[in-house]
């Protein structure tokens, strides 16, 4: 009799999981978007195809309950969205291109892009650009420092080559202490974050 009703209380709890596991529309997740009026809406949110074929999409799919019909927002309709612990925003972000030296600026003409928010206090925020690698078709970032307010985003790292430290030096010409770390040449910083921490901690 026992053994019966344990058999019983685990079919339950699977039910449970279940229909917890397909309450959510197929292919989206449990998320938010900010409207324009900065207004959160909860719902659920797709801003990609599946693995292993990834692809980002234009517009972000959102269904405000299950069962809703689907609405597409572009980037220029919304402030941005979020889901687990990825917070994402919108910025008109140019491109320039001078002898394979990018330069990266905010311009209210330029198309907006999506920006993963890694960190963010309110004097610097590091950010990410998701983008689709041409040789492996994996989802890669670009990471970003920016100054709220400037025109400028520094690009962080090239890939395997580490810190762009000259482009980070003229960044932070004003903070001694970046321009300092970055002038050794054994680096004490590893990773963008602790780079990150660093210039919070001795520039603002």
């Amino acid at each position: 009799m026992k053994k019966i009703v344990g058999v019983q209380l685990l079919l339950l709890v699977l039910s449970w999981g279940s229909g917890w596991v397909y309450a959510q529309p197929k292919g989206f997740i449990a998320g938010y978007i900010l409207t324009q009026n900065r207004d959160t809406l909860n719902g659920f949110i797709k801003d990609r195809s599946p693995e292993p074929f990834v692809a980002l999409y234009d517009n972000l799919r959102f269904k405000q309950k299950e069962k809703s019909r689907t609405k597409k927002f572009s980037p220029d309709a919304i402030l941005g969205y979020g889901f687990a612990n990825e917070h994402y925003i919108f910025m008109r972000l140019r491109e320039e291109n001078n002898f394979f030296k990018f330069r990266y600026y905010t311009d209210a003409a330029a198309p907006k892009v999506f920006l993963r928010v890694q960190k963010r206090t309110p004097k610097l925020w590091y950010l990410e650009q998701l983008y689709l690698d041409d040789y492996n078709a994996y989802l890669d970032t670009i990471p970003f420092f920016y100054k709220p307010g400037s025109r400028e985003l520094v690009r962080v790292t090239q890939g395997i080559f580490g810190f762009k430290k000259k482009r980070l030096t003229a960044y932070f010409y004003d903070c001694p202490a970046v321009v300092q770390a970055l002038s050794k040449e054994k680096l004490e910083l590893q990773g963008i974050l602790e780079l990150y921490d660093f210039c919070v901690a001795n520039c603002f």
